[in-house]
């Protein structure tokens, strides 16, 4: 497909078929969209998007503000109210807009009616909607960077001043939605650089757009407006980077260095969602591989911009000492998609060739496509059920149950990393639970507790969790979707 155009030509059927894509990913979105908010979109609501837009765009006292997100969300707040909702909307808007975006990439390795498959699987992809329902800035990183690779292949195409002054402003729209979109762009930077070494040292693919200076023209004026939007947060950056690299060693979050350990957890976010996935996860991945492979064959420049980023993020995160989240490979969530679909598309070609020569039938190509079609989207289907079982942590429904049974005169406290933004949005009444207050528990006055991040809490001060549950007893557990989201309620044993 010549991406010349940006978006390729639908026939009638076709365009009724991804109008009802669009408006499936929309209806998904907003099922359970104002569900409880989560530790991390409390903060973000109470620390970057109530305050005043100068201190938004100057603040970057966390990597919690994601600058671009948090100033739409405050746009949403004041059209709409504020509400989980509200907060949200922006992440929903990008991701249905991310699905969009994807359909001229897709159909440049597919034929329309499998381009809009995978488009309808990224709709009703769990992880999918999950991150459309979150209140921070990944959909919005991943709408950004879906543009800049559509003008990254117009760029390779023909040399044109505009697609790549086009490609600077995404660039900057992108890192300004998070930092984590650098990973993204040096992968860019890197084929840039691959094709110069060609030309130059090979003396290869000279007439190519790609050795020539506009690329060069694009990156630059993105980190040119990047440095500008980030500029009123400039003097804060250090430290706040500075403080994050000399935490992310500590226990218990230390394993989160270790890239080994990312992957298993990567696997199992897939795991946790049923003992079916422990039977599909394994071919599926491999099926993946497998259209990744053919990706490659077919269209190396597509496949080079997507794997890139997975080894350049692993690797630039190891040396300089950060967390490695499993949140910054959701910009793969597409590609990931895209060859799953094209892997099967091959495999189900291969095996109906083979069985129309054995057998002397026809059709069956197509009949094995269609039913791995809807097998795809059933499963999908079931999975993303799960999305709606519980919000990502329940903190409503547990100080619900806590203002509910606590009596009259017992203290209400929450524990541990979430103490402040519980208390700031849901709880103001409230107050925290200081390891001084644990050891010095006697027993003449009831305390119920509000516990999320067990691991982390318990980790961080073991011995004192030792003690904490001596005098303590577990009364309420309310599952969360968010990897070890769990919201626990405990109340004061007798002394």
């Amino acid at each position: 497909m010549n991406m010349d155009s940006q978006w390729p030509a639908l026939k009638s059927k076709e365009m009724i078929a991804f109008i009802a894509v669009i408006a499936i990913a929309i209806i998904v979105r907003f099922i359970g969209i104002g569900s409880s908010l989560w530790a991390d979109e409390i903060t973000t609501l109470l620390e970057f998007v109530r305050p005043p837009v100068s201190d938004l765009i100057s603040n970057f006292s966390s990597l919690n503000n994601h600058p671009f997100y948090s100033l739409a969300a405050k746009a949403s707040i004041t059209l709409f109210g504020e509400s989980a909702t509200s907060l949200r909307l922006p992440a929903v808007l990008f991701g249905v807009g991310s699905i969009i975006a994807f359909l001229p990439v897709a159909r440049r390795i597919l034929s329309m009616p499998l381009a809009l498959l995978t488009i309808l699987l990224l709709a009703i992809s769990y992880h999918h909607v999950w991150f459309s329902q979150n209140a921070r800035g990944y959909t919005m990183l991943l709408f950004f960077t879906t543009i800049s690779t559509i003008l990254f292949l117009q760029g390779a195409q023909r040399n044109s001043v505009k697609i790549w002054a086009a490609y600077g402003v995404v660039f900057a729209a992108a890192m300004y939605a998070h930092l984590s979109a650098a990973f993204y762009f040096v992968a860019h930077g890197i084929i840039y650089a691959t094709y110069l070494l060609s030309r130059f040292a090979f003396r290869r693919n000279s007439k190519t757009p790609l050795t020539g200076p506009y690329p060069f023209f694009g990156m630059a004026f993105g980190v040119v407006l990047t440095a500008l939007v980030y500029a009123p947060m400039m003097a804060e950056m250090p430290s706040t980077f500075g403080g994050v690299r000399s935490t992310a060693a500590s226990s218990p979050l230390a394993q989160w260095t270790d890239p080994f350990f990312v992957l298993k957890n990567l696997v199992d976010q897939f795991l946790v969602l049923g003992p079916f996935m422990v039977v599909v996860l394994p071919p599926a991945i491999g099926v993946a591989l497998f259209g990744a492979y053919r990706i490659w064959r077919k269209d190396p420049l597509l496949a080079a911009i997507y794997l890139l980023q997975f080894p350049v993020t692993l690797v630039a995160l190891k040396i300089a000492g950060m967390r490695i989240w499993p949140r910054f490979f959701f910009v793969e969530i597409s590609f990931l998609y895209l060859a799953l679909v094209v892997g099967v598309a091959a495999i189900t070609y291969i095996l109906g060739v083979e069985i129309e020569r054995r057998w002397r039938k026809r059709g069956v190509s197509n009949w094995l496509l269609a039913a791995a079609a809807i097998t795809m989207v059933g499963g999908s289907s079931v999975l993303l059920t799960r999305n709606y079982k519980a919000p990502k942590q329940d903190f409503a429904d547990a100080v619900a149950f806590i203002n509910r049974e606590a009596g009259s005169g017992d203290m209400r406290t929450v524990y541990g990393v979430t103490a402040e933004p519980v208390i700031g949005y849901y709880a103001p009444e409230w107050s925290e639970l200081t390891p001084a207050m644990i050891r010095a528990y006697n027993g003449r006055r009831k305390i119920w507790v509000l516990v999320a991040f067990r691991f982390q809490v318990a980790g961080k001060d073991p011995e004192l969790w030792r003690e904490f549950e001596k005098k303590f007893v577990l009364r309420e557990r309310l599952p969360g979707t968010l990897g070890g989201g769990e919201v626990l309620v405990y109340e004061s044993k007798d002394q």
